[in-house]
């Protein structure tokens, strides 16, 4: 089941999950359990949550009003919520605000991005041929290539499957395994 959930009552929902020792899908669970069963018997909705979290929800809520209130100039306009991404939570989908970076972009303190065809073409120039872990163990001493979004370690994998990547394969050559340059 997918639900739409406010970015604060999302993390108010996980900090109350954490007090009770329990996943927040789990919470909400018992919490819709019991509102069925109130409703089926004709009872009362039982208090589930002690006085005490039922204050400290109320505090938070509150706090959270007062912060985006300040953030939105003293407006007590909530926020629309147009920037809300689907984020998978515990079994269900709840909409929170993600900052968003550009897919390439790069911290000024970072310099240029040196791509990894360029990098691998520079280090075969001065060394020529070179197996791929060899070239990936090269191209990490130089310290120049840094991998993009998912910062996972450059590997001999990694430059063989860019030099079999149809947009570089005219740039490589593969020979006994060994990668160098195209003529």
């Amino acid at each position: 089941m997918s639900i739409r959930l406010d970015p604060r009552r999302l993390g108010v929902l996980k900090r109350l999950a954490a007090e009770a020792g329990v996943r927040p899908g789990d919470l909400v669970l018992v919490w819709v359990e019991e509102r069925l069963d109130a409703e089926r018997t004709g009872a009362a909705v039982p208090a589930s949550l002690d006085v005490e979290l039922t204050r400290r929800l109320d505090e938070l809520t509150a706090r959270i009003d007062a912060l985006e209130s300040a953030r939105n100039g003293g407006s007590d306009q909530p926020s629309t919520g147009g920037d809300m991404v689907p984020v998978k939570v515990e079994g269900a989908t709840a909409d929170v605000p993600k900052p968003r970076k550009r897919r390439n972009a790069v911290s000024a303190a970072a310099g240029p991005r040196v791509a990894l065809h360029d990098e691998m073409i520079a280090v075969l120039s001065e060394r020529g041929p070179l197996s791929a872990a060899e070239l990936a163990g090269a191209i990490v001493e130089r310290g120049r290539y840094t991998p993009p979004r998912s910062g996972k370690p450059l590997d001999a994998a990694m430059v063989s499957q860019r030099v079999s990547n149809p947009t570089y394969r005219s740039r490589f050559t593969r020979n006994e395994g060994r990668i160098g340059l195209a003529g």
